[in-house]
């Protein structure tokens, strides 16, 4: 029977040559395995070296109409955590809002910027992302491959601009 460390083996990534994808490969594609002593021979075994198990994301190129669309789902999803967060500790821990950004204000000056392009960037992208969704319902227009990538480059433009507009613009 095949040792412990053996078999554990197997099912770790393997630090001297090969991968641990390559690993489970060949374990999914074993048919069956013979018992020679205290080894196991394993025999009739394809292995797919070259390919991994599942397909890895970092080897696709998104194209960016797709990366916009990405984009706008991940700035809803932080604005609703930061709106949701902030009301829950003005309601819970009984804060002043407020108070607490007049107080950064005076303390720390310089983050001031950084700490409105953080809000206002996903808060620009989201809204003009949603602008341009609405013109896509109503026009069906502009749902053509380039005009789809014309309009993502100009929502990550117009996005930047106007979010560094308004970090540096003080009312």
């Amino acid at each position: 029977a095949p040792s412990r460390r053996r078999v554990l083996s197997l099912f770790t990534p393997a630090t001297s040559g090969g991968s641990f994808a390559r690993t489970l490969t060949t374990l999914r594609f074993k048919k069956f395995a013979q018992r020679d002593g205290n080894d196991v021979k394993v025999s009739n075994v394809r292995t797919l070296a070259t390919r991994p198990t599942s397909p890895d994301v970092k080897i696709y190129k998104f194209p960016v109409a797709a990366l916009s669309s990405i984009t706008n789902r991940i700035t809803g999803v932080l604005l609703s955590i930061g709106c949701a967060g902030v009301g829950a500790a003005a309601i819970t821990i009984d804060c002043n809002v407020p108070v607490i950004i007049d107080s950064i204000k005076t303390s720390a000056p310089v983050l001031v910027p950084a700490m409105k392009l953080c809000v206002g960037f996903p808060l620009v992208y989201h809204y003009l992302g949603g602008v341009r969704h609405l013109v896509w319902d109503y026009t069906l227009k502009g749902l053509d491959i380039s005009s789809m990538e014309q309009s993502s480059y100009a929502l990550f433009g117009g996005s930047a601009v106007i979010s560094l507009v308004l970090a540096f613009v003080t009312f």
